[in-house]
């Protein structure tokens, strides 16, 4: 098992690599804790879809002393998968990250994406509505050089946004040095999981670098969110009427 950085510090920040692995100029994608779960639910369906291996996890005094279970398995919260050519790798956090450990985080994964040779680090994140939208549009966040290639592929620039948490420190840091730093945005649910969140950002990462990522089964769940939605609307617009309709009974004045 293998360090970065080496260290015998118990409590020090650092990616904790399971293996050696070959990589071929990466593009690295982020998910995390936000709206709707857009970002964390894209994530890990990029590596259930694209069969993807664990080959490294965050260690922190900043992260959770939690672990989750998985395919049968225990594992860290806060995990990093890679393909088997080294082209594509995929960071989740499952669980939020305190606040005075941003930056220390960020700047480890930094150097080690900088190790790896990463050329683009793309973070997958959502902007906050009330309930779940009739319909998902992509938009993205990048410096300026990086404009002309999103608007050609049909992505619209955000007229404003504020990233937060793990991936705006990610970014954040991507500022600083001067490293490729993109992030793809849709609405998502405030309140509640939102498939169709995650489907607009997958569906912008293929159109955008290729990956294929098959998307039926997260078109079916939307298609069940949708109908489960439906039905409770209808149920509720129907209690409605019945509570309409017991209230002008009382009102009805009497004779005799």
């Amino acid at each position: 098992m293998i360090t970065f950085p080496m260290t015998d510090h118990i409590f020090e920040t650092r990616v904790v690599e399971l293996e050696r692995t070959r990589y071929s100029n990466p593009i690295v994608i982020g998910g995390f804790v936000g709206p709707g779960l857009a970002g964390l639910v894209s994530a890990s369906y990029i590596v259930e879809q694209l069969g993807l291996h664990e080959i490294a996890h965050v260690r922190s005094q900043h992260i959770p002393p939690v672990v989750v279970f998985i395919g049968q398995k225990l594992r860290h919260p806060f995990r990093i998968y890679t393909d088997k050519v080294g082209k594509v790798v995929v960071v989740v956090c499952e669980v939020p990250i305190n606040v005075e450990g941003l930056y220390e985080t960020s700047s480890v994964l930094l150097d080690w994406f900088e190790r790896i040779g990463a050329r683009e680090v793309i973070v997958l994140d959502s902007i906050p509505v009330n309930g779940i939208p009739e319909e998902h549009q992509s938009f993205f966040v990048a410096e300026e050089a990086k404009f002309g290639d999103m608007k050609s592929s049909g992505v619209t620039l955000a007229s404003s946004a504020m990233i937060g948490g793990v991936g705006g420190s990610i970014l954040s840091e991507c500022l600083s040095r001067r490293a490729t730093g993109v992030s793809l945005l849709t609405q998502a649910s405030s309140e509640l999981p939102d498939p169709g969140a995650a489907l607009t950002l997958i569906k912008t990462l293929n159109q955008l670098y290729g990956l294929g990522i098959e998307t039926k089964e997260l078109e079916e769940n939307v298609a069940h969110l949708n109908e489960q939605l439906n039905l409770l609307g209808e149920q509720y617009r129907r209690l409605q009427e019945e509570t309409q309709g017991k209230d002008k009974e009382k009102q009805l004045p009497a004779y005799g």
